[in-house]
């Protein structure tokens, strides 16, 4: 009797187990769909990222732009800098200040001065009004109604480095980590690292983390090879990434290259050693898709640009010889949102007019009272 109740435990037990695994396989959205309709799927998912990056603070926040730029202001460029500054040449808490009578609104090396050192800070943070963060070619002009803003945009960056050095042996090297607030609520995080050497070989990287765990970014370089890298990520999944790379041929090596488009699980691939682009579904190589590449003015050629600001597109003509055209499929509204974004993230108009400027200024404040 107790050999026979073991027995229908243990029944009970693997056939709980199998029902399981089949309950899981049935759940598995991939199942049962075409590369067509995953494809689909996966630019819903990717089009719904982009609405709602767009519609947070923190696309404002690197989408920000001057666009007329003729202010009088722009002359002041960072490239008048040749100074090394750290993190502990500006840490403190920095904050505006309309009061500032307007005879010591510049500094003695003849740099506009807005801002009043408040307080210690093993950071850099720097606290404006959110009207002057918008619009930062009005950030050292007074007008009307100042006096009555409040400083209620921070940046609390806890990494900083900026040396410009013009003369023999021409290099630059710039990091920043930020944190943003706005109205007391998180926007996101701004992280950049760039890297430029005498013969002019570059390495640039930058990330924006939303609050929402979504990110995007971007990685340049150039030297001996030539690469960038688009991504768009929910956490660690990836909903969109765009690759290249060049690789410089030589006496002895060819030129190589590879290309890599990515939306969700799948991927579209081609380099110097295939015929034709091969698409890949989780992993796996899907036979009987075929790639053809359009320029933007319809030609199908092969387009040395991206897709995600515009400067290719991706004709595919499925193993049912149905066809897509990924523009479409995915959508005007969001590629467009798409190259706004991607093209921001290497503008940085945000950091140049915001962060640095505040940070020289407040370097050469420290250095008045040194």
């Amino acid at each position: 009797m107790k050999r026979n109740i073991i027995a229908v435990g243990a029944l009970l037990f693997f056939s709980a187990v199998l029902f399981s695994c089949s309950d899981n396989s049935d759940n598995n959205p991939e199942k049962g769909l075409s590369l067509e309709q995953s494809l689909k799927e996966k630019t819903v998912s990717l089009s719904t990222a982009v609405d709602e990056i767009t519609s947070s603070k923190g696309f404002d926040i690197i989408t920000m732009n001057d666009p007329t730029t003729k202010t009088g202001v722009e002359g002041e460029d960072d490239t008048r800098f040749s100074a090394n500054i750290t993190l502990d040449d500006v840490k403190g808490v920095y904050e505006y200040s309309a009061a500032i009578p307007a005879a010591t609104t510049e500094t003695k090396m003849g740099y506009n001065s807005k801002f009043e050192k408040t307080g210690d800070s093993e950071n850099f943070v720097v606290k404006l009004p959110k009207e002057k963060a918008g619009n930062p070619w009005k950030l050292y002009m007074a007008e009307d109604g100042d006096s009555a803003l409040v400083n209620d945009f921070v940046i609390t960056t806890t990494q900083y480095n900026y040396s410009f050095s013009a003369g023999e042996g021409f290099s630059f090297d710039y990091l920043l980590n930020s944190a943003i607030e706005v109205d007391s609520v998180p926007a996101g995080e701004l992280f950049v690292d760039w890297s430029i050497n005498n013969n002019l070989n570059f390495e640039y990287e930058s990330k924006f983390s939303f609050t929402d765990d979504y990110s995007v970014g971007i990685k340049f370089s150039h030297g001996d090879t030539v690469s960038y890298a688009y991504n768009l990520k929910n956490g660690e999944d990836v909903l969109f990434k765009e690759e290249m790379q060049f690789t410089k041929g030589d006496s002895t090596n060819s030129r190589a290259y590879e290309y890599k488009l990515t939306i969700g699980i799948i991927e579209i691939v081609k380099n110097s050693t295939s015929d034709s682009y091969m698409v890949y579904r989780d992993g796996v190589l899907e036979e009987g898709a075929v790639i053809e590449v359009i320029n933007n003015s319809g030609e199908s050629t092969e387009a040395d640009a991206v897709f995600c600001r515009k400067g290719r597109d991706l004709k595919i003509t499925f193993a049912d010889d149905s066809v897509v055209v990924l523009s479409e499929l995915l959508g005007q509204d969001t590629r467009d949102k798409m190259a706004e974004i991607f093209s921001s993230m290497y503008d940085m108009y945000f950091v140049n007019h915001v962060v640095n400027k505040v940070a020289h200024e407040a370097y050469y404040m420290n250095q008045a009272g040194s």
